[in-house]
Order: C-alpha cells, then structure tokens, then sequence
C-alpha cells in the first residue's frame, strides 16, 4: 500500500523481477492510473513511469496539484501496466493508494480549539475587555515549534461586551 497526504506530491515506485529471482526487467514500458476505490471511475489519466537505474525500479512522482485536482481524502487504486518486456510478466499490476489529511492541518485544527496554544501581546480597553492579542499554535505542550499565527482583534461597546471580533492569520 501506498500512503500520502491529501495534495502532496506521491513518488510512485514498481520494481519488475524477473523469473530468476536476481536481476530487473530494464526494457519494460510501464504506466499507470490512478481509479476510486472500486476501480470503475479514472481519476488521473495515464501517467508514463521511468526506469531508474539506482533504484532499479520504474518511478513517476505524481503531482496532485496538476494531475489530480479533485483530490480528496480515501483510498484509491493504482493500476500499473505493463508491456514490452522480456520477461512473462502480468500486464497489469494493482496496489492501494491511501490519502491522508495532513497532519499540520490537524494540529492546527486543534489550536483553534485551545490545544497547545498561547495567547500574549494582549490589549485590554478601560472596561478590561480585550481588545486585541495574539494566538500562536504549537505542535506540542513544549512550545518549540509555531504551526500558526493569528492576530485577535475586537471592538468593544461596554463591559463585557463587543461588536465585532476577527482572528486573522498573521
């Protein structure tokens, strides 16, 4: 299985052994597609992978952003073909694509309901209201990393009491 975050680009990897178990077919030409999960409805039209020597592997790096736009959250199918090689292979090969949320966005979800966070720079009118700060969100309680930074700001029209209230990513 191949598992990625939701609009990163998926370095995708197929290795043909051949029959004595040692070597790689080199010739082979390979491409692939990309289907739901029940491999009826083609989401990404084919896609030609290369031989890469190193790796002795055919690769292609799948860029969700330009291939694949309606990108969502799920599993899916790859389905490589193959043809031209000198060996008997399958002529098709089918492995499951699974794509995740990103975890930042996650963490930064939980931020903005209060996990990890730290509110200062804090302005306050005469009647104690808070008139304005600022709310960043950590990746963790350690506070060593910034995932993301807002600027509160508000009007205030008496005690405890406001007009309007915005928190905007700085």
């Amino acid at each position: 299985m191949i598992a990625a975050n939701k609009f990163e680009k998926i370095v995708l990897t197929l290795q043909l052994i051949k029959s004595d178990g040692l070597s790689v077919e080199e010739d082979a030409t390979v491409s692939y597609k990309v289907f739901d999960s029940t491999g009826t409805v083609e989401l990404v039209s084919t896609q030609s992978a290369a031989f890469n020597s190193t790796t002795k592997s055919y690769i292609d790096e799948l860029d969700p952003n330009v291939d694949w736009t309606t990108q969502e959250v799920g599993t899916y199918l790859v389905v490589w073909s193959v043809s031209n090689t000198a060996d008997d292979f399958f002529t098709t090969y089918t492995e499951e694509l699974q794509v995740n949320i990103d975890k930042t966005l996650i963490d930064r979800i939980l931020g903005l309901v209060h996990q990890n966070i730290e509110i200062d720079e804090t302005i306050f009118d005469t009647w104690h209201n808070m008139e304005s700060a600022r709310v960043r969100i950590f990746a963790d309680s350690a506070k060593t990393q910034v995932l993301a930074t807002y600027r509160i700001n508000c009007t205030t029209t008496g005690p405890g009491q406001f007009s309007q209230w915005e928190q905007v990513e700085e």
